[in-house]
């Protein structure tokens, strides 16, 4: 390990996701953007005034008007932005929860393949032994060709494995690096950490866990809330709006000028929004059912999780109680066995594929686990808990 090599515990890769991911970065843009559309809908004059000049003769008339709202529409317009700036944030906080969700996975993986890789280097160093004692009794008599070309093959085999589990280990690791923001040959080690994310397993506690704090049914919710309030701006939107007229123009026969105020009103007689109040109260509806579809889904993706997390915990206990400790001992004993002579080569290469097969297979029970469990966490939205996507600016 070089000494630069990158040291991290999953919490340190999630903190460190959060920070730098380029996909949530870009993410938090959105809340800007909202905070932007609010600064514009508190506009108190929303309408710039208008200035006229008309020739009249030998003099000219200047005139002044402004319009101003007074139906309530930037009221409406701000409660529409403030949802919005909700919307927004629950979003970027449910882009948080989805890459902690690949973070973890990725995190896993990796740490599986490099488990993995170790476990072929060791076995290849082992065949590499094997083959040369091999060489060393097929030239003396003590087995046959046929035991020596068994060697042989188990050697090429392992040095296959191995160049596949790096080819792995290789793919993970720029996935992860990719999530994390780090840069394409960024040396990392994936340290473990002991401790249970997600201790409570009953499915009814984790559904409403999850229902309550899913970032994305409060985006959900916040999307009604903005789609009810763009209704009310549209129908206000509709109404007559105030114009105040000043006027100046030449006194005939003096070289004076006079002042004439005046008012006026719009007349929503063609144009009353009526398209676009059909077309919001369609959105408010789309967003109530878009609501309710994804409570169902969030209820299935917890039992989902859950149950496939409790299955595969199960299937990785089985295997490291009953399974691991045998295998890795027979590994160690393997080879003093067959060099004092008390196992002959086809037993012995039964016997270590039998102890590799395993050990691998604990590997992959172990990553399935693992990413059960990453399924779950994100399942219940437990990992963005007191994230604050909107930190005062």
């Amino acid at each position: 390990m070089s000494a630069d090599t990158l040291r991290l515990t999953l919490m340190q890769a999630r903190a460190l996701a959060v920070r730098a991911n380029p996909d949530l970065r870009a993410a938090r843009l959105d809340v800007d953007i909202a905070r932007g559309e609010l600064r514009q809908a508190g506009l108190v004059l929303r309408f710039n005034p208008e200035a006229d000049i008309l020739t009249r003769g030998a003099g000219t008339e200047l005139s002044l008007a402004q319009e101003f709202e007074i139906a309530g529409q930037r009221n409406a317009r701000q409660r529409a932005a403030v949802a919005d700036l909700d919307r927004s944030g629950a979003s970027v906080t449910d882009v948080v929860r989805t890459t902690i969700g690949d973070v973890d996975r990725a995190f896993y993986r990796f740490f599986a393949a490099d488990q993995r890789a170790v476990l072929a280097r060791e076995i290849l160093d082992l065949n590499q032994r094997l083959a040369e004692m091999s060489q060393r009794k097929l030239e003396a008599g003590e087995i046959s060709k046929l035991d020596y070309n068994l060697v042989a093959i188990e050697y090429g085999r392992s040095r296959a494995r191995t160049l596949a589990t790096q080819r792995e280990r290789d793919e993970v690791t720029a996935e992860l690096r990719r999530l994390l923001g780090l840069e394409p040959r960024a040396p990392i080690l994936a340290v473990m950490d002991s401790g249970s994310i997600v201790a409570r397993l009953d499915d009814d506690s984790l559904a409403a866990f999850a229902l309550e704090r899913r970032p994305d049914l409060a985006e959900r919710t916040a999307a009604v809330r903005a789609a009810n309030a763009q209704v009310s701006v549209a129908r206000r939107e509709a109404m007559p709006n105030l114009l105040f007229r000043v006027s100046s123009e030449r006194v005939e026969g003096s070289g004076s000028r006079e002042l004439r105020p005046g008012l006026g009103f719009t007349l929503p007689a063609f144009n009353r929004n009526q398209g676009e109040v059909q077309a919001r109260q369609a959105a408010t509806l789309q967003a109530e059912l878009a609501r309710t579809s994804l409570s169902a889904r969030v209820r299935v993706e917890v039992s989902r999780a859950a149950g496939s997390y409790r299955a595969a915990a199960a299937e990785t206990d089985v295997l490291r109680t009953t399974v691991l400790a045998p295998a890795r001992e027979n590994r160690a004993l393997l080879e003093t066995a067959y060099r004092e002579g008390k196992v002959g080569l086809p037993v012995l290469l039964l016997i270590r594929n039998q102890v590799i097969d395993s050990e691998l297979e604990y590997w992959d029970a172990w990553l399935a686990e693992q990413v059960a469990l990453a399924d779950l966490v994100e399942a219940t939205g437990e990992t963005v808990v007191g994230f604050n996507p909107r930190p005062a600016p």
